[in-house]
């Protein structure tokens, strides 16, 4: 098989093998398109300056790119700025172990999806051995496996399943000099998912990431909860922000006076969030 190597994949690497404890953030499209809506509450260098380095998978840029303010917005984020393809800068994080990578996509999916359900047929033909593995199996996944929209242009939960993908691979292959890696969504899936690929590499050592991980979600949520703290928006602009984005349910943690923990995974009316933001309870906003 023929080792290409992309230009974005070269610099991702020297990037990250000359330097310890990054701090990564991988962006999806709904949380882009809720600051560019919102950017005078959002300004990119309050929310994405925190971070080393910011990463966009390809099926992510796809959706981003059919809005030219959401473009811009990512154009102005004030730190090293990676588009990765999943074609071509994958493989080289599971050093070219196709059926390892069609493992960690497999799980990187909703059980019984569609996109599951094409990559389970092409891993047990892969793993009988009746057929062999073809060298443009990402992109027929890609292509074949995911449902499109907006006239072909995007594909349903591509992107979901590209951020996910990476974050784990990004763990994999580099360890330690990785000290977060916060995926910046409201998609609930990737919670549950993210659940199975832990479940699934742990039990069939599938990669080297370890229990606890640095893997983390920034939810408009989480957005909401850190600009209310830190005086960026008040109670009106919370109340406001938080009814668009139609979200309610939260997980969150809060804690006692004796080091114990209340978790939380339930619908939360915004008022409800409001006065848990406002109490005298530490709390932790989880997604």
């Amino acid at each position: 098989m023929y080792k290409m190597v992309s230009e974005n994949f070269k610099e991702l690497d020297s990037f990250i093998t000359n330097r310890h404890d990054l701090r990564i953030c991988i962006l999806d499209n709904n949380n882009v398109q809720f600051c560019t809506q919102h950017e005078k509450y959002f300004p990119v260098d309050k929310i994405y300056g925190y971070y080393d380095l910011i990463l966009v998978p390809g099926w992510v840029y796809a959706e981003i790119a059919q809005s030219e303010h959401r473009l811009q917005y990512i154009s102005s984020l004030p730190r090293p700025l990676l588009y990765l393809d999943e074609a071509t800068d994958y493989l080289p994080l599971v050093d070219y172990h196709d059926l390892k990578l069609m493992k960690v996509f497999a799980n990187a999916t909703s059980p019984g999806s569609k996109p599951h359900r094409y990559l389970k047929k092409q891993i047990q033909e892969a793993e009988s051995g009746r057929v062999d593995i073809d060298d443009e199996w990402i992109g027929n996944y890609y292509e074949n496996g995911f449902d499109s929209k907006e006239e072909g242009m995007i594909k349903k939960s591509a992107g979901e399943t590209s951020i996910l993908a990476l974050a784990f691979l990004l763990v994999h292959h580099y360890g330690n000099k990785i000290k977060q890696v916060s995926i910046s969504t409201s998609d609930f899936a990737v919670v549950e998912i993210k659940k199975k690929i832990m479940d699934y590499s742990s039990k069939h050592n599938l990669l080297n990431v370890p229990t606890i991980n640095p893997i983390s979600f920034l939810s408009t949520d989480v957005l909401l909860a850190r600009a209310f703290r830190m005086g960026m928006i008040g109670e009106t602009e919370l109340i406001y922000l938080r009814k668009s984005t139609h979200r309610k349910r939260v997980i969150c943690i809060i804690r006692n006076n004796d080091d114990t923990v209340v978790p939380v995974d339930t619908v939360m009316e915004t008022g409800d969030f409001l006065q848990l933001l406002k109490g005298n309870e530490p709390y932790d906003i989880i997604f």
